[in-house]
């Protein structure tokens, strides 16, 4: 089974793509492959990561990085707008901060030219404080 560019749609690749659809927030792919274990008790991580990088190389999804973390993925929906993220250092989830603070700018050294910027704040969440 192909879509229209050609690539796989495997059951397996369907169920990763649900799991983020339905997660709300970035997930690892060892939080992936606990959620699809739960509909198919048979499937290898090995198969979770094909997903994602399949998932990746279509643009489906993109990486999020959490300094010191391992890898997160998300949706890579357009017009979601520009956000950041939340890390509970005891859980490890990872949620997303809508919006920005939008002062960023004014922190740039004078003569430099600001083209980007991730932030994360770190703590507990709701559940683990």
């Amino acid at each position: 089974m192909s879509n229209a560019t050609g690539a796989r749609n495997t059951i397996q690749k369907q169920l990763v793509c649900g799991i983020f659809q339905h997660a709300c927030r970035p997930l690892t792919a060892r939080e992936v492959h606990y959620l699809a274990r739960k509909e198919r008790p048979c499937i290898g991580i090995a198969t979770v990561y094909r997903a994602i990088r399949r998932m990746m190389e279509e643009r489906v999804l993109r990486l999020v990085i959490i300094p010191g973390e391992t890898a997160y993925y998300e949706m890579a929906e357009e017009g979601e707008g520009h956000h950041h993220y939340f890390h509970c250092c005891a859980c490890q989830k990872v949620y997303v901060v809508p919006g920005c603070p939008g002062s960023i700018q004014a922190l740039t050294p004078q003569g430099f030219v600001l083209e980007r910027h991730d932030l994360v704040l770190h703590g507990k969440c709701r559940e683990c404080a």
